[in-house]
């Protein structure tokens, strides 16, 4: 089966990594894993999720089990959570009750073993949570699309006439949108915004694109 989308899964255990991907590949998804080398830090294996290009991060709850690294699934969901608070992830592992008391939503955990038991799967469960992991998906992709879309949109009306005040507002406003949604998304502020010949009109801009602006400076600086 041709895979519809590509999950990232964090799991420190290669070959659990390898079984899931067998699983899945049969459900229509691509699944991919991360690189786990001992004594790594959060940061350094966020880095490898932020720079995959996966449409639903799947995360193993206890990662501290092979002495690799330090921390588990929280701290992951954590770190997307704030970084990209509505992407879609779940916590997928068959240590559930040692998930729930560490994980605020309970509605992402997901068991191993109710999903994909040794023995004889569960046709309606493997497809209610198909249909779960798919709908997320969906849903955030026509969320982020909109908004992308709308800024092509007005890029692209700059380029011919210039923008009213009005318009430049929604600009910044929607990359700032995108910025809360994904701070690792890097936005860039038109050029032609910041030439205009009408000071006066910029400075209206000035209060809300300070901080955007401010931020793209310190990132470029790294």
């Amino acid at each position: 089966m041709e895979s519809k989308y590509r999950i990232g899964y964090v799991d420190e255990d290669i070959n659990q990594v390898k079984k899931y991907q067998r699983r899945f590949k049969k459900l229509g998804f691509e699944v991919i894993g991360y690189d786990f080398v001992k004594g790594m830090k959060l940061h350094e294996l966020m880095e490898q999720v932020y720079s995959s290009e996966i449409d639903l991060l799947m995360i193993d709850y206890k990662l501290d089990e092979s002495n690799k690294v330090t921390f588990n699934g929280e701290a992951v969901e954590s770190e997307i959570y704030d970084k990209r608070p509505l992407f879609p992830h779940i916590i997928f592992t068959n240590k559930k009750d040692d998930a729930e008391p560490h994980v605020e939503d309970w509605k992402i955990i997901f068991d191993k073993e109710d999903i994909f038991s040794e023995g004889e799967e569960d046709e309606d469960k493997v497809a209610h949570f198909v249909t779960t992991l798919e709908r997320s998906i969906d849903q955030y992709k026509r969320h982020i699309q909109k908004k992308k879309s709308e800024i092509s949109y007005l890029l692209e009306k700059g380029k011919s006439q210039k923008l009213i005040p009005e318009e430049k507002h929604i600009l910044l406003k929607l990359q700032k949108e995108l910025k809360v949604l994904d701070d690792t998304f890097i936005v860039e502020v038109p050029e032609y915004l910041m030439l205009s010949e009408n000071i006066s009109e910029i400075e209206k801009l000035k209060e809300e694109a300070e901080s955007l602006l401010q931020k793209l400076i310190e990132k470029r600086k790294k």
